[in-house]
């Protein structure tokens, strides 16, 4: 192996059986012995083997992949749930055998795989310090040293000395990747565990990134929040399904997410639109998959449409881009006069901006029974880089705040927006562009 590489995988995957009762897994091994043992009874060896295949079924939670990572390389990982993101970071930190392939390492490996991992939830926080370096052959000396280091980073004050047990997710997270600063790895393996932590702390630690891999430090890094992968990595994985769907720089790796996420909602429900629909056309029918939602129904949504200002299907956008969303309604029922309502919502689901056709004072739409209608919303380029989600909302009434006295129905992430950074210097600060002005005069 290339010295400047310090993981390698060859070909590795992961298949799982999968049984149809829980009693198939006695059955199916004793059926598969008598197929083997009666070859000489060739109906019976075949009767038997049939059954026993017939009781389980093999997964492929991991297709055969392969990859390298260099020194001082961030490599992220990205993909839906079930997409087999986790079990190939626990392959390549070696506490998941792979059903084919090999891993070669180099040097120190860390990882922080699951909150909690390697820790007894029984001792205090410090001898869990010390059992972190006596797991990864760091001896009690070497750590005395660094305890002050350790607990400093970690910022959880007097809860050092009590039971892990008694902490809270973000403390634990802390202290975990506290840890990981005194051990200084050559690869560190993080799977979506900092998203627990605060701002201040992810903050913290994305510093601590910039630093270690600058010195020669590798990383790999599951992640959802795709801004911080693009921030973080260089190049990117793309698994969907258990398959590598992209393999290359971490921008272009979003935009693949984010097409993949597209095109399976639109596959999983048939009608769905991928442009906007031309004048007469039927409408697209619904297209998301949350199950966020409320309402009574005398109308509801039926599908959401996301474009640019040019009028292509996209979820992806950069700082400064306008963006579209077309909402089908369909009335069951006739309706009274109905309003419309959307909000934006980041990633830890805190309302970033919001509003109702009651408080634009706009015209609503009374509909007849069976009656379709379109509610277009156009949002100009003032969202920062990130990851947002968008509710909206159908209802009548105004309670007086421009909230309505009656909801219908309300759709709570009815699709997913992401914003990328134009230029490496930010413009701002925050979610938001107040496009506020600044300026000094002299006193």
């Amino acid at each position: 192996m290339n010295p400047d590489i310090l993981l390698h995988a060859t070909e590795v995957s992961k298949i799982y059986t999968l049984w149809r009762r829980p009693t198939d897994r006695l059955t199916a091994p004793a059926l598969q012995e008598i197929a083997t043992n009666l070859r000489w009874m060739p109906a019976v060896s075949r009767w038997a083997g049939a059954k026993a295949r017939q009781k389980a079924r093999p997964f492929a939670a991991l297709q055969p992949l392969s990859l390298s990572v260099r020194r001082g390389e961030s490599l992220g990982i990205i993909g839906r749930n079930g997409s087999g993101k986790s079990t190939l970071l626990q392959i390549l930190a070696g506490t998941l055998t792979p059903s084919t392939g090999s891993v070669e390492r180099k040097g120190r490996l860390a990882a922080l795989l699951e909150l909690g991992s390697g820790f007894n939830l029984d001792f205090t926080g410090r001898e869990n310090v010390f059992l972190q370096g006596a797991i990864y052959g760091v001896p009690p000396a070497e750590m005395t040293r660094h305890f002050e280091e350790v607990a400093a980073f970690a910022e959880i004050g007097e809860f050092i000395e009590q039971p892990v047990k008694t902490y809270s997710s973000g403390m634990l997270v802390r202290l975990a990747f506290a840890v990981q600063v005194v051990l200084r790895p050559d690869v560190l393996i993080v799977d979506e565990a900092l998203a627990v932590g605060d701002v201040f702390f992810q903050a913290k630690c994305a510093a601590y990134f910039r630093e270690r891999l600058a010195a020669g430090m590798s990383l790999i890094f599951v992640s959802h929040d795709l801004v911080s992968v693009k921030a973080l990595c260089r190049e990117a994985i793309v698994l969907h399904q258990g398959v590598v769907r992209f393999q290359g720089g971490s921008k272009e790796a979003a935009s693949v997410y984010h097409g993949l996420h597209a095109q399976e909602a639109r596959q999983a429900l048939p009608g769905a639109a991928a442009a906007p629909a031309p004048a007469g056309r039927e409408p697209p029918r619904r297209n998301w998959q949350s199950g966020d939602e409320i309402g009574t129904r005398e109308a509801e949504f039926t599908a959401c449409e996301v474009f640019d200002e040019a009028g292509h299907d996209r979820r992806h956008f950069a700082e400064g881009e306008g963006i579209r969303l077309r909402l089908h309604v369909q009335a069951k029922v006739a309706t009274p006069v109905l309003h419309g309502a959307f909000q934006i919502v980041d990633r830890h689901n805190r309302a970033l901006y919001g509003i109702s056709t009651v408080h634009r004072e706009a015209e609503g739409l009374a509909l007849a029974a069976g009656a379709a209608a379109v509610l277009e919303i156009e949002i100009p380029g003032r969202l920062g880089a990130g990851e947002y989600l968008v509710d909206v909302a159908l209802g009548w009434g105004d309670r007086g705040d421009g909230a309505f006295t009656h909801h219908c129905h309300r759709v709570g992430g009815i699709t997913a927006l992401s914003i990328g950074r134009v230029t490496p210097r930010a413009q701002f600060l925050g979610p938001v562009d107040l496009q506020a002005t600044m300026a000094f005069q002299q006193a």
